[in-house]
């Protein structure tokens, strides 16, 4: 049995609207950490939440303008992640940034 080890995770909270130029924020973001050679990352998509506006945001299936919150969660080592914080503040016009310890086993395939 392997052992767990110690890292850390980061959660990324924005919106499904969220744009970076032509292309949905989250999808911006998820492509600069693979640039930076973060370990992964993994997008989300919300049923239901609210943000700094106290503005509920609700998946509706079939609504032309969807506004779902979206959350990345990205795992690497805690200095790698800061290091990451002034490009995604210039990215991310509202939402937040968590980081948290986490315990995580990696599988691979040999």
């Amino acid at each position: 049995m392997e052992a767990f080890q110690v890292g850390k995770m980061m959660r990324i909270f924005v919106d499904e609207r969220d744009r970076r130029g032509v292309q949905p924020l989250y999808t911006a973001i998820v492509e600069l950490l693979r640039k930076r050679g973060i370990a992964g990352a993994t997008v989300l998509r919300g049923i239901e939440g609210f943000g700094a506006h106290n503005e509920i945001h609700v998946a509706k299936p079939f609504s032309p303008t969807p506004n779902s919150p979206v959350l990345i969660e990205v795992v690497d080592e805690e200095e790698r992640l800061r290091a990451l914080i002034p490009e995604l503040e210039a990215m991310i016009g509202e939402g937040m940034i968590t980081i948290e310890k986490i315990s995580y086993l990696r599988l691979q395939r040999s």
